[in-house]
């Protein structure tokens, strides 16, 4: 029903993975939706090692994504036989009836994956078809095709940001402005956040005379560590609950603030689970 894409302006510097990972899980817990979670890298993602606990990579002998994931459903568009019922079967459950993991491509050459763009929003199309909500990892910049097709695809673009001034300043000149977002709806969101800098959410909207809501994701050590160890969603099962006093509370609530932003610009207008 809504697809989100997740892109940010410089690679490997605006935390837009780990953006996508604590929306989806805490989407996924406290929203009655049934929502998919994938990406498009080609190189190893932290999604999938978020989420699996024995993922190792392309090489992994425990975990075989031939049969699942992003290469199977190309597969099966190329074939003609990509129904929106089956996607489910090709994914990792990571919360039943409500997450679950796309995985992505194990193809061991980058040119060899690019070639799935003939057929990439025809698989997403079919997914939007069966789930309430499809949030997208994409490449950060310009110059990959794949994220720009699913930018152009996409109900919802999130923009990630951080408090660099230099990465800042080009975005908002528009150096580092595609196209699509002159046309498609977006929110903008601080990843890897620290409320005590200078540059905060609100000082940047009135430098750059932004009138809409930033969002943040702050830094969050235990956040960071869960991600190293696999343990995401013992991480959010544990905080869901904590008050002011917990050094983790700002964190929830903002990432709680930003699941409500992308679940309401959707439209997808369901009461949150108690």
């Amino acid at each position: 029903m809504g697809q989100v894409a997740f892109w940010g302006n410089a690679h490997g510097q605006v935390a837009t993975t780990a953006n996508v990972v604590a929306s989806a899980t805490v989407i996924g817990l406290e929203y009655a939706l049934r929502t998919l979670v994938a990406h498009t890298h080609w190189s190893r993602s932290t999604l999938e090692s978020a989420f699996l606990k024995h993922y190792e990579g392309r090489d992994d002998s425990m975990l075989n994504f031939a049969d699942t994931g992003l290469d199977a459903l190309e597969r099966l568009a190329r074939s003609g036989r990509l129904t929106p019922e089956i996607i489910q079967d090709y994914t990792n459950p990571v919360l039943k009836d409500r997450l679950d993991l796309l995985a992505g491509t194990t193809k061991p050459d980058e040119s060899m994956f690019e070639a799935i763009n003939e057929v990439l929003r025809s698989i997403f199309y079919a997914a939007n078809k069966f789930y309430d909500l499809t949030l997208l990892d994409l490449n950060s910049g310009q110059q990959n095709q794949l994220s720009m097709t699913m930018l152009e695809g996409s109900d919802l673009i999130v923009v990630n940001l951080n408090q660099n001034i230099n990465l800042l300043e080009r975005f908002f000149s528009k150096e580092d402005w595609p196209d699509v977002l002159n046309e498609k709806p977006f929110i903008i969101v601080l990843g890897s956040y620290d409320p005590q800098s200078k540059y905060s959410a609100q000082n940047i909207a009135r430098r750059f005379r932004y009138k809409g809501p930033i969002y943040t994701v702050p830094y969050c050590t235990d956040f960071l560590d869960a991600l190293n160890d696999r343990k995401v969603l013992d991480f959010f099962l544990r905080n869901r609950s904590v008050t002011k006093q917990h050094d983790n509370y700002f964190f929830m609530q903002e990432i709680r603030r930003l699941a409500s932003a992308i679940v309401d610009r959707l439209g997808l207008d369901l009461a949150m689970d108690e």
